[in-house]
């Protein structure tokens, strides 16, 4: 156990040294060539001095990801392709997005029902490949409660698949809207899926259902780290006042990477709870959508959460600081149901 912490711990740092080159890099070249974020009208008048601030960031760390994972992992464990290849999938979604704002110079790419429908393809792609590359018997959802038992969802599998797929990238993407909430609360969530894969490879507990599980979940933590590592990076770049965004390239990639890892190690339950601010922020987006539509009337003032807070008068910094906060404490409380429901 102590030879994969110090690998993870070296993987970690490699990852955030290599993106955080990436990453200056990144911002030097957008900077010299005038390419920035258009800000949205709608949102609160202070977001405007961050127009033309330097966009798709995602780019440098799911570069950095993907180097330090062949630096340090050989890509036959199909539990580190998949990952990369969805990770990369998705955020080719994001950047025609990005690259339409920028193409067209306003705050808005793809309309919804476009960037919508690439998701789902996307995810039905993604799902071909997680039954091909693991078989029909990969298609099932461990009970939240006693993981050695699975739910038997039956013929529903592909649906709720894809419904997680694409529920976890538009829930990442609503929530990328104020300097480091994104990168500040997915980070504990990603430490308890590392913790997870830590605990699997360690054979701490059993894990009854997919025998694979435990034969690659040193290789799912490798990915982890160099994940986090990366993050990091992107982190420093991106904490008030931001150098520069991650985009829906960052964040479409974000969403479908802690989906798909989520799903491959079969704890999709207890990562719902750990990405509580993800879930709210979308929840407060379709419950201001439901409203406006049947009702002809707002909820928050501006929808998702964050920006209803920031028209009430509470600064970024703080709503930024808090959620982080929330997210920390999430991840706690997903840790204690995961300890549980495993007996350990």
């Amino acid at each position: 156990m102590s030879n994969t912490i110090i690998i993870s711990i070296t993987t970690l740092l490699l990852s955030f040294v290599i993106s955080l080159v990436l990453g200056f890099i990144h911002i030097r070249f957008m900077r010299s060539k005038h390419i920035g974020q258009i800000i949205n009208t709608d949102v609160p008048s202070s977001h405007h001095i961050k127009n033309g601030t330097p966009t798709c960031g995602g780019l440098f760390f799911i570069t950095g990801i993907t180097i330090t994972t062949l630096l340090t992992q050989q890509l036959q464990s199909r539990f580190i392709l998949l990952p990369l290849v969805t990770m990369w999938l998705f955020a080719s979604i994001g950047f025609i997005d990005d690259l339409a704002k920028i193409v067209k110079k306003e705050s808005i790419g793809l309309r919804t029902s476009r960037k919508l429908a690439m998701q789902i393809l996307a995810s039905a792609l993604v799902l071909y490949l997680y039954v091909n590359y693991f078989s029909s018997e990969a298609m099932i959802v461990a009970h939240p409660f006693d993981p050695s038992k699975a739910l038997q969802v039956k013929l529903w599998y592909p649906l709720l698949f894809l419904l997680y797929m694409v529920g976890f990238v538009n829930a990442v993407n609503i929530s990328d809207g104020l300097d480091g909430l994104v990168v500040t609360s997915i980070l504990a969530p990603l430490a308890l899926l590392a913790l997870i894969a830590l605990l699997v490879s360690s054979h701490v507990f059993s894990f009854a259902l997919l025998p694979s599980i435990v034969r690659n979940s040193r290789a799912t933590l490798i990915l982890l780290c160099a994940t986090i590592g990366s993050l990091l990076a992107f982190w420093w770049y991106n904490g008030p006042k931001a150098s520069v965004f991650m985009g829906d390239t960052g964040s479409h990639a974000l969403g479908s990477l802690f989906a798909i890892i989520a799903l491959q190690l079969k704890v999709e339950f207890v990562m719902i709870i750990a990405s509580s601010v993800f879930m709210i922020e979308a929840l407060s987006s379709l419950i201001q959508i439901i409203s406006r539509r049947l009702f002809n009337k707002k909820v928050f003032l501006i929808a998702p959460l964050h920006h209803h807070y920031e028209q009430k008068g509470v600064s970024e910094s703080r709503i930024v600081n808090r959620f982080h906060i929330i997210s920390i404490l999430s991840t706690l409380i997903a840790l204690v149901v995961f300890l549980i429901s495993n007996r350990i």
